[in-house]
């Protein structure tokens, strides 16, 4: 059997969705990244702030 020649569309189709998979994946991990990174210190200034309000409020 004779393989089919490639078709030039289909091809920049498909490379154009690897890189469309390939920039969300990215952000996906830089998001989680970030948000790694920024959780555990809104965590801490959570409980001052918490107590401060309260004591503002009493």
């Amino acid at each position: 059997m004779r393989a089919k020649p490639s078709d030039p569309d289909r091809s920049a189709a498909r490379s154009a969705a690897r890189s469309a998979v390939a920039v969300s994946v990215a952000a996906l991990i830089t998001a989680a990244a970030l948000f790694g990174a920024l959780v555990p210190r809104a965590a801490a200034l959570e409980g001052p702030l918490v107590n401060n309000i309260g004591i503002a409020l009493g």
